[in-house]
């Protein structure tokens, strides 16, 4: 790295000025020679390559070699090491500059965007008091899969401080500590699966009493569970991209199932729609044939809720995880969708917000 090639680089250019003695005494090589080869290889040892101080040495060298004969028309060895400092630096800084330009390239590929419109804010009566959801326990889960991949750190660094980018650069050096370079290849999200079917087309809602179809707790705890990771695979932790700000974001993903939401042995999941709570003055659920995925629901047609699903978001926004009950042969129940601290910088609002919910339909598992 470019700062860390400094120090050495300035001893270097010390003991050439000790080894370049005037006439008609000789170079002092042997002290140049042992000293300068530690300073410019001696890093390697360690993991880190200097390139500007080996480009450096090699240069001083030569110019040594060449100064019994400079020194006739030149009082002092200092044109001479300026003359080589600048051409050892030169040579290395030339692909760091040919990066850049490829930085260029690719800040132009993956532009900061905003969020105002893409992620409107909570309304302040989405926040309930209590927050029964785990954020706690799920906060980590959305963590670890945002840092399965360098991507997020590649545009950080794309988008953060030019200068230090340039410093970073992969020709002024290599050491155990680099950061992530930012590459296309690194840069382009990998393709996620395109969202399934929904199992089964949507029934004509019955009549629901609040207060029947009772689920014994352990079938709660398991449908908690399934819309967890649900919940997880809809976000897609590691299509966040780098929030700046939520002005500026890079690289996002939309939000939107890959799979199928299933953990529970008892039931299968034969339909899942999202409640949206912050583009229509009043609640709607969102109509798809496939499973919901953000960008594909701009357009799709809505329906107000059923009695059911009204039911459950009050429950939800009293604060319980989920509002869950029997409905004849099947199982039916309300998951909220609330905003843990990773999602605070696009949606801005607070934690535990909520942000929307999904109404699920699951018959018994074959």
């Amino acid at each position: 790295m470019l700062y860390l090639s400094l120090p050495p680089a300035l001893l270097l250019v010390i003991l050439s000025h000790v080894a370049a003695r005037r006439a008609p005494h000789p170079v002092r090589w042997p002290a140049f020679l042992v000293l300068g080869a530690g300073l410019a290889f001696g890093t390697v040892c360690i993991g880190l390559a200097l390139p500007p101080v080996m480009v450096l040495f090699l240069a001083l060298a030569a110019a040594l070699a060449a100064w019994p004969a400079a020194r006739r028309r030149l009082p002092t060895f200092l044109p001479v090491s300026a003359g080589a400092t600048l051409l050892a630096f030169g040579v290395v800084a030339w692909p760091a500059l040919v990066a850049q330009a490829e930085y260029a390239r690719l800040r132009d590929r993956f532009p900061f965007e905003s969020m105002e419109g893409r992620a409107p804010s909570p309304r302040p009566e989405q926040h309930p008091g209590p927050v029964a959801w785990r954020l706690a326990a799920f906060e980590p889960e959305v963590e670890t899969a945002s840092q399965h991949t360098g991507r997020a750190y590649a545009l950080q660094a794309l988008h953060g401080d030019t200068v230090q980018l340039f410093v970073d650069s992969p020709g002024f050096g290599v050491s155990r500590m680099r950061m992530v370079q930012p590459t296309e290849t690194l840069l382009t999200p990998k393709p996620r699966e395109e969202p399934p079917v929904q199992p089964a087309s949507p029934a004509p809602p019955g009549k629901y009493q609040a207060g029947t179809g009772h689920l014994p707790e352990a079938e709660v705890e398991a449908l908690v569970g399934l819309h967890a990771g649900g919940v997880l695979d809809f976000v897609n932790p590691r299509g966040f991209g780098f929030v700046k700000d939520r002005g500026h974001v890079a690289g996002f993903q939309p939000h939107g199932f890959s799979q199928v939401p299933s953990s529970s042995k008892a039931w299968a999941v034969r339909r899942v729609e999202l409640v949206g709570l912050l583009r229509h003055p009043d609640p709607v659920v969102y109509l798809s044939a496939r499973l919901p995925a953000m960008d594909e629901l701009k357009a799709a047609p809505t329906r107000p809720l059923d009695e059911f699903e009204a039911v459950g978001l009050a429950a939800v926004r009293r604060g319980e995880d989920i509002y869950a009950a029997r409905t004849g042969a099947g199982v039916r129940f309300v998951g909220a969708i609330r905003s843990v601290k990773q999602c605070v910088g696009c949606h801005g609002g607070d934690r535990g917000d909520l942000l929307g919910a999904f109404s699920y339909m699951l018959a018994p598992e074959q």
